[in-house]
């Protein structure tokens, strides 16, 4: 398992001291798929997964998870996100055990997901079904200093709903 460089206080310190840096982005990994980015002292978190889940979900199975990463940091300490994607429906991407703590310590955050998601992602959160703001290949919003612009993106293959959205973003 890979050690962090920066883990819990000494990586919020490290966020924090970059606030002052309007003139470069910042990128931190938190293991699997997720990095924060800092951006004109605003953060973007990209499919953060910051739990346990999957190791619970998978250990009495043929198949144990086991973390790439340890854990950078606990989500509910990521109290500054102004905010959050999931790129699709795998927990390691759309984690209820880190989006609820992070959502619930920021509550005036976005949250991007792709359209084709939406009836899941407000299941698996217990959030309101008006909270994400839902993209499909192609389009495009700007949130503060950040545009974020899907495009498709395949896991095994390009997957659609039935409304022909697509199912997996980058």
């Amino acid at each position: 398992m890979i050690k962090p460089a920066l883990q819990d206080d000494a990586f919020l310190a490290d966020v924090a001291a970059a606030r002052e840096d309007f003139e470069n982005f910042h990128l931190w990994w938190l293991g699997q798929s997720g990095f924060l980015l800092q951006w004109q002292g605003k953060h973007l978190l990209f499919d953060p997964y910051l739990s346990d889940s999957l190791m619970k979900k998978y250990s009495n199975t043929d198949k144990p998870h086991v973390r790439m990463t340890e854990r950078v940091v606990a989500p509910e300490r990521l109290d500054f996100i102004d905010v959050v994607t999931s790129s699709h429906n795998h927990t390691d991407h759309l984690d209820a055990g880190t989006l609820t703590p992070v959502l619930r310590a920021n509550p005036r955050r976005e949250l991007v997901i792709p359209e084709a998601n939406r009836e899941f992602v407000v299941d698996r959160l217990k959030i309101p079904i008006e909270l994400p703001r839902g993209l499909d290949a192609g389009q495009f919003t700007t949130i503060g200093p950040f545009r974020v612009h899907a495009v498709p993106a395949a896991h095994e293959r390009l997957e659609k709903d039935a409304g022909g959205r697509h199912r997996f973003l980058g």
